[in-house]
């Protein structure tokens, strides 16, 4: 039993470490590869900053050294990736940037949720790489509760904002109470009792009837913005779906979006998918809002695309800062 239980501790520190690297590591590889095949690389490598080259230098190390399949696999899928845009392109590309990771970019405000930025003669185009497991949902943006309809939705006044962020408070305090109750406890206005007893502040190691409480909580809320969601849609159709392309990656109209999906650790079958916003269009003009499902997110259908706005906590439940956490899912590539 020891001998399992010391495999998963070490299979689940590896996942933790794929999670952590994976992200700032593909996208260096696939910038790399671009201003290779240009014939740029020294130019590439000049423009990052020291501090990010030496941490990216620190990562590959750490990967090499404690998961050395996950070295061959990302820069497998960095090639294929860059190979498969090079195509896209029209144009031949005259350079290839890292962004966010580098202090000199005249570009910084317009970047958005770009992580590499193509450079032509007559124009840019802004990438937003995401590295993703097969058949799964693509996160594209996170958001604090309390601000949401504030910063995503202009078009609802904000006394609804301030009307939900109440109610949210109000439902925190009821979940709370429940929980405290299920274990025979007083709630005293805090967790810190909870703690002292011994009882987790992570939803995932909750017993089964904590968590249903939980998930309930959770779910209230995501009734409630389906409802302030669904009046505005409503009233003002339009207005909400101009609102939708900035939670499903595309703050900007320029964004181009590469999704490499994967089913590591294997790198078989692999799929990449590329959405521009003029992909978006169709999909924008039909967009409905799905009916509640009674779980902890809401959800839009935009033709083949699928757009989830999930309540999640941020990492404890023990406190009122939850986000908003978008994500979309196509049915099929759409590449325009």
């Amino acid at each position: 039993m020891g001998k399992i239980t010391s495999s998963r501790n070490v299979l689940t520190q590896k996942e933790a470490l794929f999670n952590e690297v994976k992200g700032s590591l593909f996208e260096y590889l696939v910038a790399k590869e671009i201003a290779k095949s240009i014939g740029d690389e020294l130019g590439f490598q000049s423009l990052i900053d020291p501090n990010y080259l030496h941490v990216l230098g620190q990562q590959d190390r750490m990967v090499r050294q404690f998961y050395p399949e996950m070295a061959s696999f990302l820069f497998d899928a960095a090639k294929k990736t860059s190979h498969q845009l090079m195509a896209y392109f029209k144009d031949r590309p005259i350079s290839s940037k890292v962004v966010g990771k580098f202090s000199n970019s005249s570009l910084k405000d317009d970047l958005h949720e770009a992580d590499i930025i193509i450079e032509f003669k007559s124009h840019v185009i802004p990438l937003s790489l995401k590295l993703n497991k097969k058949n799964s949902f693509v996160n594209t943006k996170s958001g604090g509760i309390k601000s949401f309809f504030e910063t995503y939705f202009p078009s609802i006044h904000l006394d609804v904002q301030r009307d939900f962020n109440a109610f949210v408070d109000t439902e925190f305090n009821r979940m709370a109470f429940e929980l405290h109750a299920l274990h025979e406890m007083e709630y005293p206005g805090s967790f810190h009792q909870w703690v002292t007893r011994g009882f987790s502040e992570l939803p995932g190691e909750l017993d089964q009837d904590s968590r249903t409480i939980l998930k309930g909580y959770y779910s209230r809320i995501a009734h409630r913005m389906h409802d302030i969601l669904g009046s505005a849609f409503l009233s003002h159709p339009d207005k909400i779906k101009t609102a939708l392309p900035p939670l499903m990656g595309f703050s900007s109209k320029d964004i181009l979006q590469v999704i490499y999906f994967h089913d590591f650790p294997s790198n078989d079958g692999q799929q990449i998918e590329t959405h521009s916003f003029e992909s978006l269009l169709n999909g924008l003009s039909v967009a409905q809002l799905l009916p509640f499902n009674q779980t902890s997110s809401v959800e839009f259908q935009l033709g083949n695309c699928s757009l989830q706005i999930r309540v999640k906590p941020m990492n404890k439940f023990t406190t009122t800062a939850i986000k908003i956490n978008c994500s979309v899912k196509f049915k099929q590539p759409s590449i325009s």
